[in-house]
């Protein structure tokens, strides 16, 4: 095999090898962010043909949490400021932790703007809605 080709498989070899650490940096950087979402659950009712969204926020004061409609999307946002200190005669010891998240749900155009309603208990946001009347589910008699 010549010189010329040999150099040639190990460049593409370093490019393969660089594109491949590539995605696995970035693959880790996207890791990272996502642990600092806030997680959260959707569930539905089908009886009552309503939602419930429940969000993780734990160290997070209710007065630190904005529920918002902007356009076809929920969104929520929340700051935790939290300052843990211990004076005593022999340490002195520090823990902070703080942190602005967001997270938006899209809402479909079947659900009711004016039924939303958000609690916030247990270090847990509990925001729930339903459909349009006009778009719940109903039974009809067969007569």
């Amino acid at each position: 095999m010549s010189d010329v080709k040999k150099d040639l498989q190990n460049v593409e070899q370093k490019i393969e090898e660089g594109v491949v650490d590539v995605g696995k940096k970035f693959k880790e950087a996207l890791a990272n962010v996502a642990s600092h979402l806030p997680l959260a659950n959707l569930s539905r009712n089908r009886a009552k043909d309503s939602f419930t969204i429940e969000i993780d926020l734990p160290g997070v004061k209710k007065e630190d949490i904005n529920v918002s409609i902007e356009g076809d999307y929920l969104i929520v946002t929340a700051e935790r400021k939290m300052n843990k200190e211990v004076k005593k005669e022999d340490y002195y010891l520090m823990e902070s932790a703080f942190g602005k998240y967001a997270r938006s749900f899209y809402l479909p155009e079947d659900i009711d703007r004016d039924s939303i309603d958000a609690k916030y208990e247990n270090g847990r946001l509990i925001i729930t809605f339903e459909k349009v009347a006009a778009k719940k589910r109903r039974d009809i008699a067969v007569k």
